[in-house]
């Protein structure tokens, strides 16, 4: 079904590709769009060999994959062709050739049969399946790409390269994050399908713990985001700060929906989704409509804002087919928002006096993550049995035999009181 559909996508992408740089009013982008389109083959193709690793927690062999064609692709043909002047170019090359070697290695690792079949015993329901993810993913794309196309249609090139620069920064790690973190919580409660308790349990765990490490974390990065664009990128590249805030402030949102998912899939509720997120597609449309004279910085937020609804959304249609009670979510986050409002307020507060000292960038990114960092790790130090949910005490605590044993003390002097107590 994936090649196929990876078919029908290229043929759609390299014939209309004049069309897309006419619709991007860029019309030296249609060489890209025309050799691109080869890649949506390649993925197509591709996808067999991911999803029968990923069944298997074989995410050693995909790290191995993709970091192996990223360097084939990118650092051993990509770079060289740029730095011989081959411009644009040369990123398709580089595109094209790290998704062929990925889709070779993958294919390598499971060499499933190449061989079409047309119908299976179980194919209605496979279909009804397929067609199901296949609708949730395309909403999805349009949710998480809306803003792009309008931002790409409407302002300057220069615009479009900040917005989607700070965009792609913060999105790559927790996207890869996102991808990891719902195949095992999918694949963990394939097996608690039936068992409502231990579904809430994972659930309830998932989201303490998202909460109490993502969330202040990308809070710094989005304090900070001046820093982080001028170390990485330099100075010239500063304005697109003004994206990257609400971007970084909107990632943890993307990971307690990939949990999410995985939790309604497994309860038996495979449409909910997508019955959910469609009426958000004409909320959205409706509101990039309404923002699309605006400067690309309310857009930016608006989209933001947009991760933290669908999240929200998910997170109450979750809580209602499990029956987890508001109270008990409340619980499960209060120690992570509690110790994200700490570091954000310490890292608004010294970012003015570290912008100040001349020292490079680079130190000044790292003051202000040390300074961040520091307070919340001594937060955590003084205040665990406050600040970490008693399901996620009682976890680590149970877990704790299995954990190095210089980390035993640690841990233990963590969750010294009430860690597992109430129930």
């Amino acid at each position: 079904m994936a090649v196929p559909a990876g078919a029908v996508g290229i043929k759609c992408d390299f014939f209309n590709a004049g069309a897309l740089a006419a619709f991007f009013t860029k019309p030296e982008a249609e060489f890209v769009f025309r050799w691109l389109s080869l890649v949506v083959l390649i993925n197509a193709a591709t996808a067999p060999s991911t999803n029968l690793l990923k069944k298997e927690l074989n995410y050693k062999a995909l790290q191995i994959a993709q970091l192996s064609s990223y360097f084939l692709g990118y650092v051993c043909i990509g770079i060289p062709l740029a730095v011989a002047g081959y411009g644009g170019s040369s990123l398709v090359i580089s595109w094209i050739v790290q998704s062929g070697s990925n889709l070779v290695i993958l294919y390598l690792q499971v060499r499933h049969p190449l061989y079409f079949r047309l119908w299976t015993a179980d194919g209605s329901h496979m279909l009804r399946y397929g067609m199901t993810v296949l609708g949730t993913n395309l909403i999805n794309w349009v949710l998480t790409g809306a803003d792009k196309i309008l931002v790409g249609r409407i302002f300057p090139a220069h615009t479009v390269g900040l917005y989607t620069t700070a965009f792609n920064f913060v999105n790559s790690p927790s996207s890869a994050i996102y991808g990891n973190l719902q195949s095992v919580v999918f694949s963990t409660c394939a097996r608690l399908q039936d068992n409502k308790e231990a579904l809430r349990e994972v659930f309830l765990r998932l989201l303490s713990l998202i909460t109490l490490v993502a969330f202040p974390f990308f809070a710094i990065i989005g304090v900070g985001s001046e820093f982080v664009m001028a170390a990485v990128y330099g100075r010239e590249w500063i304005e697109a700060a003004q994206f990257m805030t609400p971007f970084a402030l909107a990632m943890p949102f993307l990971l307690v929906w990939g949990i999410s998912t995985p939790i309604l899939w497994n309860a038996g509720h495979t449409k909910l989704e997508l019955r959910l997120q469609l009426p958000m597609v004409f909320l959205w449309l409706a509101a990039l409509y309404a923002v699309a004279s605006s400067p690309p910085q309310i857009v930016a937020i608006v989209a933001a804002s947009l991760f933290a609804l669908r999240c929200i959304v998910m997170v109450l249609a979750v809580a209602n087919v499990i029956e987890i009670s508001l109270w008990s979510i409340f619980r499960s986050i209060r120690g992570g928002i509690v110790l994200t409002l700490v570091v954000a307020a310490v890292s608004v507060l010294l970012k003015d006096s570290i912008a100040a000292l001349d020292v490079d960038t680079l130190v000044q990114l790292l003051l202000l993550l040390g300074a961040g960092g520091s307070v919340y790790l001594l937060s955590i130090f003084l205040f665990a049995p406050m600040l970490v949910d008693e399901r996620l005490g009682a976890y680590i605590a149970r877990a704790n035999d299995r954990l190095p044993r210089w980390a035993r003390p640690t841990i233990r002097c963590l969750l010294r009181e009430g860690s597992g107590g109430e129930k």
